[in-house]
C-alpha cells in the first residue's frame, strides 16, 4: 500500500472505530441526484460570474486576485486554473480560452492539488506551498504568481482543515472509492457547528471561519449525492457580496463577508453550485 493511502486509513480508523476501509473495487450504486435546492438563484451564478469577469486584466490575460486587499496579485495556480473550468461549466467559453492561453504561455496545466476538481486524482496527503506563493514574473505593478504544491513536507494535519478534508472527499470519489469518501464526508460533517466548520483556521483566527470549507462542502456532498446541510448553503451564499458578486474568504457567527472576496473562493462556489444542478453522482 502507498503511504499516501497508508496515510488516509489511519486517519479513517482514528475517526471512528467503524470507519470503512479504503476501497479498490468499482464505485458502488447511488441514489438519483437531489433536487436543486430552490434557493439557490440564477441571479447568485450570474453575479458571481460577473465578479470573474470584472477581475479580468486583458493587458496580463490573467485576474486580479481580489479587488481591495492584493489588487496586484494575479495567481496562474489556483485562481485562473479553477476559474477557466468554472467558467467553461458555467458557458463562458470565451473567457475561460484567454485564460487557458495565459496558462498556456506559463506552461501551467495542475499543480497536484485543484486539479481534483476537475476529476484528477492527486497525491494525498498533498505536499506543502509556499504562501503566499512563488512569484514568476512582475510586469508593472503586477505580480504574477502560482501556488506549486511541490513541500518540503505534506499536509499531515489535513483533517485538520475543512478544506482539505473535503478535497480529500472529492480525491477519493475520483478514484471510485466511494465508501471512504462517504466516510470522510460524514466525519467532517460531524464538525459542522450551524455556521461554519470550526477547524484548525478557525482556532488559528479566534473564531473567524473560512468559506472554502463551506464551499468545498456543498461540492463534495453534491459529488456524493447525498442531502445538502440546508444551513451549510445558506451560509455559502451569505458570503456572496451584493455589490460585486464575488465571495468573501471569511466570516463569523455574528459577522458575514469579512476580509475580501476573491477568485479563488468564487470559482469554487461556482463549481458547488454548478454540481447541485447538474450533480453526476460518483463521477469524477
Amino acid at each position: 500500500m502507498s503511504f499516501p493511502n497508508i496515510v488516509l486509513l489511519f486517519t479513517l480508523l482514528l475517526a471512528a472505530c467503524t470507519a470503512v476501509p479504503l476501497s479498490t473495487t468499482q464505485p458502488v450504486s447511488l441514489p438519483p441526484p437531489p433536487s436543486p435546492p430552490p434557493y439557490v438563484t440564477e441571479n447568485a451564478v450570474q453575479q458571481a460570474l460577473r465578479f470573474l469577469h470584472n477581475q479580468y486584466n486583458p493587458e496580463l490575460g490573467l485576474l486580479q486576485e481580489s479587488p481591495t486587499i492584493r489588487p496586484n496579485n494575479y495567481f496562474l495556480a489556483n485562481d485562473a486554473l479553477l476559474a477557466a473550468y468554472v467558467l467553461e461549466l458555467w458557458g463562458e467559453a470565451a473567457l475561460a480560452q484567454a485564460l487557458r492561453a495565459t496558462l498556456a504561455k506559463y506552461h501551467v496545466s495542475g499543480n497536484d492539488f485543484v486539479d481534483v476538481a476537475w476529476g484528477e486524482a492527486i497525491p494525498w496527503p498533498p505536499k506543502h506551498f509556499e504562501d503566499p506563493g512563488s512569484l514568476v514574473e512582475t510586469i508593472g505593478d503586477a505580480q504574477i504568481m502560482t501556488i506549486r504544491h511541490d513541500g518540503p513536507g505534506y499536509f499531515s494535519d489535513w483533517s485538520g482543515y475543512a478544506n482539505l478534508a473535503f478535497m480529500a472527499v472529492v480525491n477519493e470519489i475520483n478514484q471510485g472509492y466511494l465508501e471512504s469518501a462517504r466516510r470522510l464526508y460524514e466525519i467532517e460533517m460531524s464538525t459542522f457547528d450551524g455556521y461554519g466548520f470550526p477547524d484548525l483556521a478557525y482556532h488559528a483566527r479566534e473564531g473567524v471561519y473560512e468559506t472554502l470549507g463551506l464551499a468545498w462542502g456543498v461540492y463534495a456532498g453534491a459529488k456524493l449525492c447525498v442531502p445538502i446541510e440546508r444551513q451549510m448553503l445558506d451560509q455559502l451564499l451569505r458570503q456572496q457580496s451584493p455589490e460585486t458578486g464575488g465571495v468573501h474568504t471569511h466570516f463569523r457567527a455574528t459577522a458575514d463577508r469579512l476580509a475580501d472576496p476573491n477568485v479563488e473562493t468564487t470559482a469554487v462556489t461556482l463549481l458547488a453550485l454548478k454540481a447541485l444542478q447538474h450533480a453526476s453522482c460518483g463521477a469524477p
